[in-house]
């Protein structure tokens, strides 16, 4: 029997899962359960990652909606940040309501438009062409960073009770 040309990828479903935790609200209804995801050995692509649909009659022997594929040529020769700006990116392609069966969106990809490039770039750090671009930012690292910062690190003015009491007191 012939060896298959792809194996389940757990870090595509990792950093996936990263992104939910820190932008929930970038993904609403986003459900990773519903993702298959593979990286293919010896085919060939000029992008590291791809969104595929599933549909009939695809749906009668896979039980999820899409595919992230990730073609291994590109995606080991990537950094961590390509990585997940790669991620980023293909998740982005999947619309809201893009797993509830009672939404017409359901199994579909959005087209590339222009407020789908701004929530690239922003991820990106403002940086475009983020695959070549080395300055580009890595979204979680920058979430990690932002959360890690500490409610006592902010300065605060120093008003106490007796400030609040005391314009009471004056009338």
């Amino acid at each position: 029997m012939a060896q298959p040309d792809w194996e389940t990828c757990a870090e595509v479903t990792d950093i996936m899962e990263e992104f939910l935790e820190h932008f929930p609200q970038v993904f609403v209804g986003f459900d990773v359960n519903e993702i298959a995801a593979i990286k293919t050995k010896s085919k060939r692509s000029k992008k590291p990652v791809r969104l595929v649909t599933i549909t009939y009659p695809r749906t009668c022997v896979c039980d999820k909606v899409y595919i992230v594929e990730a073609f291994e040529d590109r995606w080991d020769d990537l950094d961590r940040r390509r990585k997940r700006l790669a991620v980023f990116h293909t998740m982005l392609q999947i619309p809201e309501g893009g797993f509830d069966p009672e939404s017409k969106s359901y199994g579909k990809r959005r087209k590339p438009e222009y407020e789908l490039f701004l929530e690239e770039y922003a991820a990106a750090g403002g940086v475009p062409n983020w695959m070549e671009n080395p300055a580009a930012v890595d979204p979680i690292e920058k979430a990690k960073a932002k959360a890690s910062k500490k409610v006592d690190d902010v300065q605060r003015s120093p008003v106490t009770v007796e400030h609040i009491a005391g314009d009471d007191e004056e009338e």
